[in-house]
């Protein structure tokens, strides 16, 4: 059915980088096959329809939302990419007014060792963020934000 999209929440985490002179997040696998299953279907996403959203958490902890708009995609397949129980510290809140400043980049990287940066693997291109936006939870109930709202709901189960 068009509008629905598959939620990927299987990776570690969000890993923040700079290039381009632009900011970079990362979302970081640690299983090499969902990763570059994930990085072929993002790159033919349109650089005009992608949409990245940051789910600030009353508890102290973020989400990260990031998805093609469903309703212009070309291949029938949506996928998303949603995790959340990230904390709001360190680098989130070095990164927090880049992302305000200029929408960032994202990129399907993978980590043989997630503690180990040496085996950090960048496995797509970098897929420009169209539309960036930083909201609370009590934002979710808005009808602009029904994508993230319907990757929150998958997400508790």
């Amino acid at each position: 059915m068009s509008g629905e999209i598959e939620w990927h929440g299987n990776f570690y985490g969000i890993s923040w980088a700079y290039e381009k002179d632009r900011l970079v997040v990362s979302t970081v696998f640690e299983d090499k096959k969902e990763a570059m299953e994930i990085a072929s279907e993002i790159k033919d996403w349109s650089d005009k329809f992608t949409r990245l959203t940051i789910i600030e958490k009353e508890n102290g902890e973020y989400s990260i939302c990031c998805y093609q708009d469903p309703q212009i995609s070309k291949n029938g397949k949506n996928i998303g990419l949603y995790r959340t129980g990230m904390r709001q510290s360190g680098g989130y809140e070095q990164v927090k007014p880049m992302i305000t400043e200029k929408s960032p980049l994202l990129q399907i990287a993978y980590a043989a060792d997630v503690r180990d940066m040496n085996t950090y693997e960048q496995i797509s291109r970098l897929v420009p963020m169209r539309k960036c936006r930083i909201i609370s939870e009590k934002e979710l109930k808005k009808q602009e934000f029904f994508y993230e709202k319907a990757a929150e709901k998958v997400n508790q189960k």
